[in-house]
Parts: C-alpha cells; sequence; structure tokens
C-alpha cells in the first residue's frame, strides 16, 4: 500500500489511489470492520526508564499506545488517555443504519494510526444540476494526536488529504467523542446530533444554491478568476521585439481554456457563479496537463486552487444575496 493509505473498504467509484477493497453492495458493520483492515485491537502500556545498566526500571507518568497485531508503538500518550477500539468507533453507526444511512467507505493511515468511518446518507440534495451527497464521517487516532470527530461532511473521505478537507469545513456542530464514554452514552447523544446534521449541512448546499442564483457579467468573471487564479492578470502581455522585450505568455492559454469551459464546460451554460466554480474545477481537475496527477489535484497547487475558488465564489454569493436584500428593503 502506498503512503496515502494503510487499509480500506469502499462502496461505488473508485477512489483516485486505486486502492481498498472494492464492495458491491454496502456492508454491516461487522463486514466493514473486517473488509477495511481495522479487525484489531489497541492496548495502553506505561513506560519506564532504566538508569541502572537495564535493572531497576522506574516506572513514568507516561503511556505508549500499542497495536496489538503489529506491536507497533503508536503513539506517547498520558496516563488520562482512554483507548478507543476500532469496534467502538463502529458502534455509533448502529443507529445510522436504521435510520438509511449505508457505510460508504472506512479504513486506517499511518499504520493504523487514524482511522476513518464514512456513512452516506439516504437523502441527496440538489445544487443547480448536480446532485450533492451528504455523509457523516467518524474521524479518530490512536496515538494521542487528536480526539474523536463525528460530523456532518459532503466530502467523501478516502484517504488522509480527504480526511483533512473534511474537518477543515467549518460546521455548526462537531461533536468530539470522549474515548472514555460507553457506547451506550454515544448512540444516545447520536439521535440529538443527527436532528442538528441537517440544518447544517442544507447550509452548505444553500450556499451553491446561492452560486446558481449569482449571475456574472464579463466584468465579474474577469475578477473572480483574478482573484482565485492572480496570475491570470498577465494574460494581455506581450511581448515587444523591437524593444527587446520577450514575454512567455503562460497565462492566457489558461484563462482562455478556463472561459471556455464557463460556456461549454461540462453542465456548464455560461451564466452564473456555479458555472464560473464550476470552470475552474474542471480545468485543474481534467484539462490541465501533470506529470503526477494525484499529486497536484490532491494535494498541490491545483488543489489549491480548487478550494480557493469555493471560497471565493462563497463571498461573491454571499455579497450577492445581501446587496439584494439591501435593494428589496
Amino acid at each position: 500500500m502506498p503512503a496515502f493509505i494503510d487499509t480500506m473498504m469502499y462502496v461505488g467509484e473508485q477512489p483516485w489511489h486505486k486502492q481498498g477493497i472494492k464492495l458491491e453492495k454496502p456492508p454491516t458493520i461487522k463486514e466493514a470492520l473486517s473488509l477495511s483492515g481495522l479487525d484489531w485491537t489497541i492496548k495502553k502500556e506505561p513506560t519506564f526508564i532504566y538508569p541502572n545498566n537495564g535493572y531497576g526500571g522506574i516506572k513514568t507518568n507516561h503511556f505508549v499506545t500499542i497495536r496489538e497485531d503489529t506491536h507497533e508503538i503508536l503513539g506517547n500518550v498520558s496516563a488520562k488517555y482512554g483507548v478507543l477500539q476500532n469496534s467502538e468507533a463502529f458502534a455509533p453507526f448502529e443507529p445510522l443504519l436504521d435510520m438509511g444511512f449505508q457505510l460508504e467507505t472506512a479504513g486506517a493511515t499511518q499504520q493504523g494510526r487514524k482511522v476513518w468511518i464514512l456513512a452516506k446518507s439516504p437523502d441527496t440534495y440538489m445544487a443547480g444540476d448536480d446532485e450533492i451527497e451528504k455523509y457523516v464521517l467518524l474521524y479518530t487516532s490512536h496515538d494521542g494526536s487528536t480526539g474523536s470527530v463525528f460530523r456532518p461532511t459532503g466530502i467523501r473521505v478516502v484517504c488522509q488529504n480527504t480526511i483533512e478537507l473534511a474537518l477543515s469545513k467549518q460546521s455548526k456542530w462537531n461533536y468530539t467523542l470522549k474515548h472514555t464514554a460507553s457506547i451506550k452514552e454515544r448512540v444516545k447523544n447520536l439521535t440529538n446530533i443527527l436532528e442538528k446534521c441537517d440544518g447544517d449541512f442544507r447550509n452548505a448546499i444553500d450556499d451553491m444554491e446561492r452560486f446558481q442564483d449569482t449571475d456574472m457579467t464579463p466584468e465579474m468573471l474577469d475578477l473572480y478568476l483574478e482573484t482565485v487564479i492572480p496570475f491570470l492578470k498577465d494574460r494581455n502581455k506581450e511581448s515587444i521585439p523591437e524593444m527587446k522585450i520577450f514575454v512567455r505568455n503562460t497565462a492566457k492559454p489558461v484563462y482562455e481554456k478556463i472561459l471556455d469551459n464557463f460556456y461549454n464546460g461540462r453542465g456548464n451554460k455560461g451564466r452564473t457563479l456555479w458555472d464560473a466554480y464550476n470552470a475552474i474545477t474542471e480545468y485543474y481537475t481534467h484539462d490541465k496537463q501533470y506529470k503526477d496527477w494525484v499529486q497536484t489535484t490532491q494535494f498541490g497547487v491545483g488543489y489549491d486552487y480548487k478550494v480557493k475558488a469555493f471560497r471565493v465564489a462563497s463571498k461573491i454569493a454571499s455579497a450577492s444575496a445581501n446587496s439584494l436584500q439591501v435593494s428589496m428593503n
């Protein structure tokens, strides 16, 4: 396995890294635990110092977590640290399955130091002509680096990079599972959390709906593109041979391709902020040629431009909605 994941299972579309076990139908929790390679346990052990040539060990107040199947030390933790077994991390998803959710992906990264479980909602939402999936993510660590987080997300998590993207998105609720809490207490709290999830996820979809409702003039489009991709401001630079000024204009072809995507890209009509946002993401995902497609589109500059495109579009849509509200009052 490459460094992106250790083990995982998934339902549906193959992840970009082409790793993991593909399932034809959503698994039960017991099946997912096994097929995702998470059917192992963690133990916490005290550490010692041996000042006398290996004799007379003195117990410290520090502990380590050990993966019992590989005997690998995963992290240094405090005396208060409570171990959350992988099977316990899956337990809160039992009521989700009863509500129609289906386990979508699960796996481990960094030799088991990080673990995630993702369930897909039976509900989908429309942002313009695009269908948006809704998920619930549980992320935990076995090395003491983070707590256990349970939250809604619109990101299909398939690796450490998508975990970080899902966790970076703002959310009205962000439930941290206490490692010392009982499974019964976690399941009891889950019902209240799910009630909040719908409203919060709807806000994210509302952002994208506002993209559809925000008309773009040519001037607004240029401003949006230049804000997201600053080097596009240089697209009009030209060589002046008589003055021995020679310019290699790399911005112009990028601008022209993104502009073409705005009008003719996949599902685009060349009218709204949604079309402009899709034009950028289509370029950096499908059009631009990369020496390393995965590294650039999932981790590098291309990925950064796509994230920035959404953030800038959200600000434009919000400002446009506020202006409309002011003009109507």
